[in-house]
């Protein structure tokens, strides 16, 4: 990993964090301590709408699971073809969760920092544990605890984002590496739960950002055994939609075929933005 480390902010007065042995620290002495596993707590009392936000444990193991057995396999190629088309720098994934797309950056994308943030403490503490190749911190997306102008590219996988935010820390020239759902994303379990599956909407446009790339990344996922899709239905919002019997009922179809489907955009911020 090469460059000068990320320029943290203290989520209180904004101003840059000075790394010690034991966490970081602010000009007006705000103390955020590092974890043992290594990553840092950004996320202030007032920005969490309950006292543990984001994915739970049993959501972020079934995610870690499916994916280290590589069935986003080609989303991952996609996105590392792209930034390894720019010169390497500042890399922010929001809403990294347990860091498997970080992860697998590292090993492809030499000579970019990377750093990951999520609201979830369960999940930045599993990504912190896959090692310190990248920085870590719990924080929201919409009160990103960087400097201004200080990230050359981010990503943001199905994560929510702050327009005004993404606009504040991306250095000029930088870029957003957005992944939505396709049309037919999981289409085939959504016809399983619902009478009338929709089709996914286009992504909605950013206000200051210009589509400079759309990719769809398409290919489907074929299940022979119950582990591997129940792992599917347990990382998406979709598992609450399933009763108990009909969960049984799918995972004990000797094969089931899901199409993945994704648009991977590069937003370019405007000049006036």
């Amino acid at each position: 990993m090469a460059g000068t480390r990320l320029m943290w902010s203290c989520p209180v007065c904004s101003q840059s964090l000075s790394a010690d042995i034991a966490g970081y620290c602010c000009p007006d002495n705000h103390r955020y301590d590092r974890a043992r596993e290594g990553y840092t707590n950004l996320l202030l009392a007032n920005q969490k709408r309950r006292p543990d936000p984001g994915d739970n444990a049993d959501m972020l193991l079934a995610r870690r699971a499916f994916l280290e057995a590589g069935w986003y396999l080609p989303l991952v190629e996609e996105l590392v073809a792209q930034l390894a088309r720019r010169a390497p720098g500042q890399l922010l994934d929001l809403g990294c969760g347990e860091g498997y797309y970080l992860a697998q950056m590292s090993d492809q994308l030499p000579g970019w920092h990377l750093a990951g943030v999520d609201i979830s403490r369960i999940g930045i503490r599993m990504a912190a544990k896959r090692g310190q190749w990248a920085e870590w911190a719990v924080a929201s997306s919409k009160r990103i605890p960087v400097s201004d102008r200080s990230i050359d590219a981010l990503v943001s996988i199905f994560a929510p984002v702050d327009v005004s935010e993404l606009q504040r820390v991306l250095r000029p020239g930088g870029c957003v590496l957005q992944v939505a759902p396709g049309p037919e994303h999981l289409y085939e379990l959504k016809a399983e739960i619902y009478s009338e599956p929709r089709l996914h909407p286009v992504p909605e446009a950013l206000s200051g950002f210009t589509v400079s790339e759309q990719v769809a990344v398409q290919f489907p996922m074929v299940f022979k055994d119950p582990a591997s899709l129940s792992g599917l239905l347990s990382m998406t919002p979709l598992a609450y939609r399933l009763d108990a019997a009909k969960r049984a009922q799918l995972l004990a179809r000797r094969t089931f075929t899901v199409q993945a489907d994704f648009w991977v955009r590069v937003l370019e911020l405007n000049h006036d933005a």
